[in-house]
């Protein structure tokens, strides 16, 4: 095992590889008593800043030894009503070995850096707005990933999420307009799963929506009309629109949904239909959970063709006692159905513990198996702090 320098480039590539903004974890609808997660978030699908509620949460019920949730344990309570601030630190230190000649690469780095304002306006309006530290500055001859299609020269300063959103209550009909993912399938906070990087919704790969829906007692639905940034070109590629509802099962111990998603972008032009299902058992402290979708690719190019793609994960999470998690997810993945070896499988072992409130440490190891080829590992140790 040797030890890379920082560079640049290597901090970026381990970036993508394990960064997780501050999306809600599904781990905690129907196990904390939230049956959903706009209960503890400003945003009716979850994820983002922590509404006051949230915060008590965190700080209450969430966290090993308590504490205080609000704003810098207790500044927010100092807070006007109409103004909610939050942020997100975290740092990591990676071992990814590749089964490259020259050995496992190990580093530690800055994984997320990012301030969060919401302003609320009258009649049920709100402002929200993300802005964080790019992991890298691009230059433009640089090589350019493909959720950022074109270079960013000189760009420090990026906003992932900034949006203004018309609701007047927690429940009922809700209108958002801005840069957000589109409501769509578990929302699992680790963007390297097959299911968000394969999908469209990888890291940094956010696109401008219009979304409106409904939120209620036992069911949501979610519709979404996206297209791609026309400003900085950064994000998502594609144009189309999405939909998503969720129905409560077995008195709102669990949820059943289904899912689609039709988007045109560079080179291509695909088809999602797919489901989640979660599903908590109070006897195990179990949450179980999982997602399946089928993905049609039409490329644009003559002679090219089509393919059927499919792409899925299961899980299981165990709440043992306050604030630990124990998470065992399975994933597969078929590029294309009619090629067998067109496949491969995945692994992941995760240990969340929040000791306090507004601190995480998570350890997640993970094994990819690619049809044909050798077993890729990953161990990712995190340190997260809210504001």
């Amino acid at each position: 095992m040797r030890a890379l320098p920082a560079s640049p480039a290597l901090v970026f590539a381990l970036v993508l590889l394990g960064a997780a903004p501050a999306y809600a974890y599904p781990q905690w609808q129907f196990s904390s008593g939230a049956t959903r997660c706009s209960s503890c978030h400003f945003s009716p699908t979850g994820g983002g800043l922590l509404s006051d509620y949230g915060r008590d949460q965190a700080g209450e019920e969430l966290s090993s030894f308590g504490g205080d949730g609000t704003l810098l344990h207790g500044v927010g309570r100092r807070m006007p009503d109409w103004l909610a601030v939050g942020g997100d630190l975290r740092g990591a230190f990676v071992v990814n070995d590749v089964q490259d000649p020259g050995g496992p690469k190990v580093a530690a780095f800055p994984m997320q850096a990012e301030l969060g304002v919401r302003l609320a306006l009258p009649a049920g309006f709100s402002l929200s707005g993300l802005v964080g530290v790019r992991g890298q500055v691009r230059q433009p001859d640089d090589l350019v990933p493909d959720q950022n299609y074109q270079p960013i020269t000189y760009s420090r300063l990026i906003s992932r999420e900034h949006f203004v959103m018309w609701r007047r209550a927690s429940r009922g009909a809700y209108a958002k307009l801005g840069r957000f993912y589109a409501p769509f399938g578990l929302r699992l906070p680790e963007h390297i799963f097959y299911v968000r990087r394969d999908l469209g919704f990888n890291l940094m790969e956010e696109s401008y929506n219009l979304s409106g829906g409904y939120v209620g007692e036992s069911s949501e639905l979610h519709l979404t009309a996206f297209a791609p940034d026309q400003l900085r070109h950064m994000g998502g590629t594609e144009w189309g629109g999405a939909a998503y509802y969720e129905h409560h099962i077995f008195d709102h111990t669990g949820a059943v949904g289904g899912q689609t998603k039709l988007g045109s972008g560079v080179g291509v032009t695909r088809w999602i239909v797919g489901g989640v299902a979660k599903q908590y058992v109070p006897g195990l402290k179990t949450l179980f959970l999982a997602e399946a979708d089928l993905v049609y690719n039409r490329f644009h190019a003559t002679g090219v063709g089509s393919t059927m793609q499919l792409v899925g994960i299961v899980g299981a999470t165990w709440l043992p006692a306050r604030g630990t998690m124990v998470s065992l997810y399975g994933e597969h993945e078929q590029t294309d159905l009619r090629v067998s070896n067109a496949s491969r499988e995945a692994a992941s072992l995760a240990l969340t513990w929040f000791p306090y409130a507004h601190i995480e440490l998570q350890a997640l190891g993970r094994l990819q198996f690619p049809a044909g080829g050798a077993t890729a590992r990953t161990l990712l140790l995190q340190v997260h702090y809210y504001l």
